[in-house]
């Protein structure tokens, strides 16, 4: 009786980890600066690289903004060297720039690579080290909740 009960704690125990522990997110993101170190008021780009780690396509189509070229589902994380986030720069109207959509698909085992450049969504006129992430929903439909984090990168602005 003693081992049955132990059997089947065991067996519960297995189960709730099981469906405690996160799924694999079907994608990844891997970002690096096109440069590491840049002038104050130069482009600070980079480059965005989303690969398929699932064996069914990820959508990534949407529409990029006229202002910003950005991808509307990535969303960047900038912080400066005391760890406090950087204002997104305002523009007069935005609402009267247009963007362009896009049809993307990634297939099991791809990736797409794009070229973000920060400086035109962020101020980052300001010299010192900038802490960069970038994120995007699992779904866009909230089919499947979650978030897919980068890594980080850091970003040197010179005078």
């Amino acid at each position: 009786m003693k081992t049955l009960t132990l059997l089947l704690g065991a067996a519960w125990l297995g189960l709730w980890q099981a469906n405690s522990q996160p799924a694999k997110p079907p994608f990844t993101i891997q970002i690096t600066a096109t440069s590491p170190t840049v002038k104050a008021g130069s482009t600070v780009g980079i480059g965005v690289v989303l690969s398929n780690t699932s064996t069914q396509p990820v959508d990534c189509s949407g529409s990029i903004s006229g202002l910003t070229h950005q991808d509307p589902y990535l969303t960047f994380e900038v912080r400066d060297d005391r760890g406090r986030l950087v204002p997104k720069r305002v523009y007069p109207h935005p609402e009267l720039t247009t963007g362009h959509p896009i049809n993307c698909t990634v297939g099991p085992g791809e990736t797409r690579s794009e070229y973000q450049e920060l400086d035109r969504i962020y101020d980052m006129t300001r010299p010192g080290v900038y802490t960069v992430r970038v994120s995007r929903p699992i779904s866009a439909t909230d089919e499947k909740p979650g978030v897919v984090k980068s890594n980080k990168i850091t970003i040197t602005i010179t005078p």
